[in-house]
């Protein structure tokens, strides 16, 4: 369950467009907020001279720091989030990575622009690093240009399957949040229409394309509802969907169409872990969902290459 919740801060208002979800999360589940900036520090200047040369420089970026992150951590303290604030130096996502795992976080919230740019945060970003390196769950809010944050209030889960393991393997974390928060589960499955296009190259079977809808769509309801089974004598409240279309498209479209929903899912789509930042669901889902969507790592996934 969210115990700790660890927040990256880089000093910008869009980077913090997270903390009002956060704070709405971290009631909702009486978690610990830690708000952590890290100084920049270049790589070949983190040992021997350069960094001596630059240590006055470092000291006089973490005093500001340490005082920004003081009034972060005020408005968190009023609000009535239990908090507490770190500043480290050297590379900003491997510095969050590291203080998450050494210090047992278990979720890490990011806006996901990072200092490159509202529209660049998926090349080179921070939210990218700390995505592909990070065993730690990772919520991730992509702020509009208008720097609004999404809806605050938090209605259901929508969590994407595919029949998959892999992608099954957010629910024990879907779970156990929509226990917590008191919302309901709502089971996503896609009946991807690109698929059968691929089906039959010949077009013999174009005749009966609306059957093989029908036939595909029955299939994957009848899956939810077995899935669903399961969760609800858990004691959890669920829904499930079934709509016909691209994976991607169906999730953002949902999630919009019903405010407050948080999208929670594995960051493996069909495509493989390795290919997250070439155009899987889990991918196009952040980028163009404008929507919370909470990334869950599966502990059997390889490292990518």
């Amino acid at each position: 369950m969210l115990q700790h919740i660890l927040v990256g801060l880089d000093g910008s208002p869009l980077a913090e467009t997270i903390l009002a979800y956060v704070n709405t999360l971290a009631k909702s589940v009486d978690a610990d907020v830690t708000l952590l900036h890290v100084v920049h520090l270049p790589e070949d200047m983190r040992e021997g001279e350069h960094y001596q040369t630059l240590q006055p420089h470092i000291q006089q970026a973490e005093t500001q720091a340490h005082d920004y992150l003081r009034r972060v951590a005020q408005r968190l303290t009023d609000a009535g989030v239990k908090n507490q604030s770190r500043v480290t130096a050297g590379g900003a996502a491997v510095e969050i990575v590291r203080y998450a795992q050494q210090e047992k976080m278990d979720l890490i919230a990011l806006a996901t622009h990072g200092r490159s740019g509202l529209q660049r945060w998926f090349y080179g970003s921070v939210a990218e690093k700390v995505l592909h390196t990070t065993h730690t769950p990772l919520l991730l809010i992509r702020p509009t240009e208008e720097q609004a944050a999404p809806a605050l209030e938090l209605t259901q889960l929508v969590v994407p399957v595919d029949g998959s393991p892999l992608a099954e393997a957010a629910l024990p974390l879907a779970q156990a949040l929509a226990a917590s928060c008191k919302v309901p589960l709502v089971l996503l499955r896609v009946v991807e229409t690109v698929s059968l296009a691929f089906a039959d190259p010949t077009g013999i079977s174009f005749a009966s394309y609306p059957q093989i809808l029908d036939g595909l769509q029955e299939a994957a309801e009848s899956y939810l509802n077995q899935l669903a089974a399961t969760i609800r004598s858990q004691g959890v409240s669920v829904h499930t969907e079934a709509p016909i279309g691209l994976p991607a498209d169906k999730i953002v479209t949902y999630a919009h169409e019903h405010p407050g929903s948080l999208v929670v899912m594995t960051t493996h789509g069909r495509t493989g872990l390795a290919e997250l930042a070439l155009g899987s669901v889990a991918r196009r889902v952040v980028l163009h969902g404008n929507t919370p969507t909470l990334m869950v790592r599966p502990i059997a996934s390889p490292d990518p290459a």
